[in-house]
């Protein structure tokens, strides 16, 4: 047997398929909005063009990362575990210098951390990363990000451990140079768990119920445009009982006594709410909560 693979007691016998499997789709997609992204910095057209997923260790991926790069660290839910945009130290660097009009480093700088002005680049990228991320994932998930932090150097962020699997989502980009700068979204794999969850059951039952499985920004979205819903809210002073004979007999100028209760009903939709009693307040009429039904 050639094909032995390790594996870790505790962990699912296979890899969420459907949302790595859509990874594939999505770099394309992502491609073209990178380019747009990069194209007011570089001074010309850059041509940007997706690796394949490669489904690694962070040990392996850690190995090929320059000691110096830049690291944004963020949160999407539903993916667990941190996700990671990883931009190469020299491609801030050709993108500040061509955006005051320079053509470009012939040789890269060696330093240790970032300028004020590349850092509120790096800033700016990943923001507009990270929005094309969120809407090219859509038709999978709705992401959530959050950035968690930034870091020059991939030991220091202390991302994931050595041996845990992760999924990278690559790219090239070509400005010209005789090397292309990288472009990388590392994906802890184990963090696609709850998406295979969420796709497997939509692909299987439209009509089964789930418990456990509810997508919490759903859910989220969800109350918050319930929270706008506006319902009718009423009280009735009094319910006064008049035979046929009266109520046929009535005409203007008519009073009919009526006894106002001490508790009074607040009536939302057709279910009693709360009971209370009449007052004023400010000179209108104002009704008091005194018990919750």
């Amino acid at each position: 047997m050639q094909d032995v693979q390790p594996y870790a007691l505790g962990q699912q016998a296979h890899a969420p398929a459907e949302p790595i499997g859509g990874l594939d789709r999505l770099s394309d997609r992502l491609a073209r909005r990178l380019r747009a992204i990069i194209e007011p910095y570089s001074g010309g057209r850059p041509g940007v063009s997706a690796r394949p997923i490669d489904n690694t260790m962070f040990m392996m991926w850690d190995a090929c990362v320059p000691a110096f790069t830049s690291l944004s660290l963020y949160r999407m839910h539903p993916i667990r575990g941190l996700v990671t945009i990883r931009i190469d130290a020299e491609l801030i660097w050709l993108l500040v210098d061509r955006f005051y009009g320079g053509v470009g480093p012939r040789h890269a700088p060696s330093r240790a951390e970032f300028t004020p002005t590349e850092a509120r680049l790096i800033g700016r990228l990943t923001d507009q990363i990270v929005h094309a991320l969120t809407e090219t994932w859509a038709d999978i998930t709705a992401l959530e990000p959050v950035l968690a932090t930034r870091e020059t150097n991939v030991a220091q962020a202390r991302i994931m451990a050595g041996d845990a699997e992760i999924v990278v989502q690559g790219f090239e980009i070509d400005l010209g140079e005789r090397e292309r700068r990288i472009i990388d979204i590392v994906y802890p794999r184990d963090g696609f768990t709850a998406i295979e969850l969420q796709t497997a059951d939509r692909g299987a039952d439209h009509g089964r119920e789930t418990t456990g499985l509810l997508d919490p920004a759903w859910q989220a979205r969800l109350g918050a445009r319930l929270d706008e819903v506006r319902l009718p809210a009423r009280t009735v002073l009094a319910r006064p009982s008049l035979r046929m004979s009266e109520l046929v007999a009535l005409k203007p100028g008519d009073v009919i006594p009526i006894t106002i209760s001490r508790s009074l009903p607040l009536i939302v939709g057709d279910r009693v709410f709360a009971h209370g009693s009449i007052g004023e307040q400010d000179g209108c009429a104002a009704f008091m909560i005194e018990k919750l039904a």
